[in-house]
C-alpha cells in the first residue's frame, strides 16, 4: 500500500457507494458531519507516557506540537484519571507513579497555555497520510480523526513531522466460558477501578500471564474486592535462567515485591503453574475452573478444580497497536507479536515518522517515556535544524537499552501456555462479532487447507465484524497454529461513511 494511493482508493470507493445512494434518494443517515483543520510543525498521535515524553521534550525546544489523543484527558492508560464529576479525593491511591504523573501534568499545562502545545482531547485518529501540493512536492502529513463519543465529525491535523504514540492493546486468548459477562481483561478491570471507581465485581479470580496482573489483583483487593485467586500460569522458577537481566533492574524487581507484599497483605491465595480451563454460569459468570499445567504448558489431568466468583480478570500479554504505522508503509516486524520498527532515535523507515512506547514493542511506562523523550529531541533536531547535545538524551538511552533487555526477558518468562489452544472446546466461540467457534477455524485448517490467519477470515469470517480482529486474531492464530502476521486494515478504527463522504479528495 502507498503512503497516500491506499486511503484514497478506500475513500474513492465508499464516496462512489454513497454518491449512487444519493441518486437513487437515499441520504447516508445520522447527522451532518463537518470538517476542521489545526496546524502544527509536530502531530503526537497517542496522550500516554511516550506521547506526552515526546510531545513535551520537543516544546522544550521551542517547536509547535499538537497532541491528538482518544481520551478526555491526558495520560493514556497508565496514568488514567477518574472522569472530573467522579470527584475523587485520593486517585494518587490508584497509581504507583503519581508524582511522575505530576511532573508531565504540570508540563503540559504550562505549554498548552504558553501556546506552544495544542492539545486535542476525544479524538479518534483513523488514518494518517502523506500530504503533497499540486506539483507532488511532500508537503508533510494530515492526521484524522474522529470526534468525541458520538465520532460523527472529522477533524484533520496537519504537520510536518509525526510520531506515533499509540500504545497498546491487551491480548485475548478464548476458553470455555469467555464471552460470558462478568469475564473481563485484566486491563479493563483496571480501567473500570481508575477511570471509574467501581470495582468489576465483588469476588473475583485474576488469573493468566504477565507483569499486569499482579498490579491489578493488588488493586482490586487493596479497593475492597475479595480477590478468591491470583493464578499465573508461569512459574517464579522461569526466571532463574534471567537473574542477570533482573539483578540489573532493581527498582523493577522492588515494585514487583510490593505488590507481592500488597497480595500477602490482602490474604490473596497465590496458584502459579495453572491457568484457567473454564469459566461458568448461566447469566454471568459464577466459578471458574483452574488447573495445574506441566512443564510443557500442558493441562495435568484430574488437578482441575472450581473456584467461585462474580468477576473473572484474565490477560495474557499485550500488543502493539500498529495500524497506523502499516497504512503510512512503516517497517512492522511481524515474526512474534508485530511492532513497530525503529532506529535508535525513534525513527521508522519512513522519513517524517516516528514511533515511541508500546507501539514499538510492549516494555511498559519507565521504556515508554525513555523514547519519547530520545524522540522528542531527534524530531525537534529535524524540525529546528539545532542538534541536540549526546548528553540531552544520554540518560533517556541507557534506560532504553536496560529496559528493552529486561521486557524481552520478562516477555520469555511470561508466554502463555504452550498448548492453551487443546483447552479450546469445538463450540467455544473464538471470533465473537461473527459468532464464529473453534470447530469452524478448525475445519478451515484441517480440512480445507487454511495456512494463514487471513485464509482463515476468508473461509469463516473470523475478523471481519466491527472490531476487525483486534480481539480474535491471537485466538485465531493460536488455533490455526500459525503466526498473527500484519492485520493491513485500511483505517485504524470504524468510520462512519457519512465522515468518508465529507473527506477532501486526496492531492
Amino acid at each position: 500500500m502507498t503512503n497516500s494511493g491506499g486511503k484514497r482508493g478506500w475513500v474513492s470507493r465508499a464516496r462512489g457507494w454513497i454518491d449512487l445512494r444519493l441518486r437513487r434518494g437515499a441520504a447516508p443517515t445520522g447527522p451532518q458531519q463537518s470538517t476542521r483543520t489545526t496546524r502544527g510543525a509536530l502531530a503526537v498521535v497517542g496522550a500516554g507516557p511516550a506521547g506526552l515524553a515526546a510531545a513535551l521534550t520537543a516544546a522544550d525546544r521551542g517547536v509547535r506540537v499538537v497532541l491528538v489523543d482518544s481520551g478526555a484527558q491526558a495520560g493514556g492508560q497508565f496514568y488514567r484519571q477518574p472522569a472530573a464529576a467522579l470527584k475523587a479525593r485520593r486517585p494518587q491511591a490508584l497509581h504507583h507513579a503519581w508524582h511522575t504523573w505530576e511532573k508531565l501534568r504540570d508540563r503540559l499545562a504550562e505549554h498548552v497555555e504558553a501556546g506552544r502545545v495544542v492539545h486535542l482531547a476525544d479524538r479518534h485518529a483513523w488514518f494518517v497520510e502523506r500530504e503533497f501540493d499540486g506539483n507532488g512536492v511532500d508537503g508533510g502529513f494530515r492526521i484524522h480523526a474522529l470526534l468525541g463519543p458520538a465520532q460523527t465529525e472529522s477533524e484533520t491535523v496537519t504537520a510536518d513531522a509525526v510520531l506515533l504514540a499509540t500504545g497498546g492493546y491487551e491480548k485475548v486468548l478464548p476458553f470455555p466460558g469467555w464471552t460470558l459477562p462478568g469475564v473481563v481483561t485484566a486491563g479493563g478491570a483496571q480501567a473500570m477501578l481508575k477511570g471509574g471507581l467501581v470495582l468489576p465485581g465483588r469476588r473475583a479470580v485474576v488469573a493468566g500471564t504477565g507483569p499486569l496482573l499482579m498490579p491489578v489483583a493488588a488493586g482490586l483487593a487493596a479497593a475492597g474486592a475479595e480477590v478468591a485467586a491470583y493464578v499465573e500460569s508461569t512459574h517464579p522458577a522461569d526466571f532463574v535462567r534471567h537473574t542477570a537481566t533482573l539483578a540489573a533492574n532493581p527498582a523493577k524487581v522492588a515494585e514487583a515485591a510490593q505488590y507481592a507484599a500488597q497480595l500477602l497483605r490482602h490474604k490473596v491465595p497465590v496458584t502459579v503453574r495453572h491457568t484457567v480451563v473454564a469459566a461458568h454460569g448461566t447469566d454471568r459468570v459464577e466459578a471458574v475452573t483452574v488447573a495445574a499445567l506441566d512443564r510443557d504448558g500442558r493441562v495435568r489431568p484430574g488437578t482441575g478444580r472450581r473456584i467461585a466468583c462474580d468477576t473473572l480478570a484474565v490477560g495474557h500479554g499485550m500488543l502493539a497497536h500498529t495500524d497506523l504505522a502499516e497504512t503510512l508503509g512503516c517497517a512492522i516486524d511481524a515474526t512474534g507479536d508485530p511492532f513497530v520498527v525503529t532506529d535508535a532515535e525513534q525513527r521508522t523507515d519512513v522519513d517524517g515518522v516516528w514511533a515511541a512506547g508500546e507501539a514499538t514493542g510492549i516494555g511498559g511506562a519507565v521504556l515508554a517515556l525513555a523514547e519519547g523523550e530520545i524522540a522528542g529531541h531527534s524530531i525537534a533536531a529535524r524540525i529546528t535544524g539545532v542538534e541536540p547535545h549526546p548528553a540531552d538524551w544520554a540518560t533517556a538511552a541507557r534506560t532504553r537499552t536496560r529496559l528493552r533487555s529486561f521486557f524481552a526477558a520478562v516477555s520469555a518468562a511470561y508466554a502463555p501456555p504452550a498448548h492453551w489452544a487443546e483447552q479450546v472446546t469445538d463450540d467455544t466461540v473464538v471470533c465473537r462479532c461473527e459468532e464464529v467457534t473453534a470447530a469452524e477455524v478448525r475445519e478451515a485448517v484441517e480440512e480445507l487447507g487454511a495456512t494463514d490467519v487471513r485464509t482463515v477470515k476468508l473461509l469463516t469470517r473470523a475478523g471481519m465484524g466491527w472490531c476487525q480482529g483486534r480481539v480474535c486474531a491471537p485466538g485465531v492464530a493460536g488455533l490455526a497454529g500459525c503466526p498473527m502476521g500484519m492485520a493491513k486494515r485500511p483505517f485504524a478504527r470504524p468510520v462512519p461513511l457519512g465522515v468518508l463522504a465529507k473527506e477532501p479528495e486526496c492531492s
